[in-house]
């Protein structure tokens, strides 16, 4: 019985986290700033073609699935699909965000970037929250997890690399199809620098709620 509440506890933990993650990449996206970079893909595509933020998340995300599978083979974990329910559920939970914050739009820059600042600090505090839960993992996590396990390679060595690919990827997509850098702003840097630095700055508080979840 014990464990039927933890495994509870940690579920309610894990969809809270994933909501307030949502609305963390909404708030940082809203100022027009740019946005985290493992955000900034999806968001590019976004002024491309008619789908939401939450919907071209889920698509690139899907494919970083599938990467996953290419890499690891024929030791591919069917359970590694629970990254799917995980994805759409966040993807839901951003284009909500996106909703809930369509009147957060300043003309005044020092507004937009408090709310830039703000949009890290509960990005963050969602990211904490899905730690302490231990449930599932996004499938840029899941690919960054992969490669370092596959080819030998620091976790932090690859999460630096990948997030600089997939900013990287934004630009050139911005350039051929816009001709210019959209999307991809000063916001996109202090995200990158802010959300891990609010998550260490979180870890009393996340390990709580994990000893919490786990008894």
């Amino acid at each position: 019985m014990q464990f039927d509440r933890s495994i509870a506890k940690r579920f309610v933990c894990f969809l809270i986290g994933l909501s307030v993650a949502g609305l963390g990449v909404a708030l940082s996206t809203r100022p027009g700033l740019g946005t985290s970079p493992i955000t900034s893909l999806p968001y590019v595509t976004t002024f491309a073609f008619p789908w939401t933020l939450g919907m071209a998340t889920v698509a690139v995300n899907i494919f970083f699935i599938f990467l996953q599978m290419i890499i690891l083979k024929t030791y591919f974990q069917w359970k590694l699909f629970w990254q799917l329910p995980t994805l759409l559920l966040f993807g839901g939970f951003i284009d909500g965000g996106m909703f809930l914050t369509s009147f957060f739009i300043s003309e005044n820059y020092l507004l937009r970037v408090g709310e830039e600042i703000i949009g890290c600090v509960v990005l963050a505090s969602g990211i904490g929250l899905l730690l302490a839960a231990d449930i599932s993992f996004m499938p840029g996590d899941g690919l960054i997890k992969t490669v370092s396990q596959v080819y030998k390679v620091p976790f932090g060595t690859v999460k630096v690399c990948f997030d600089s690919s997939i900013v990287i990827s934004a630009i050139v997509f911005s350039l051929i199809f816009f001709r210019n850098i959209t999307g991809v702003r000063e916001g996109t840097l202090l995200a990158a620098v802010l959300v891990g630095w609010f998550i260490r700055l979180q870890q009393p508080w996340i390990q709580k709620i994990k000893s919490y979840c786990n008894n």
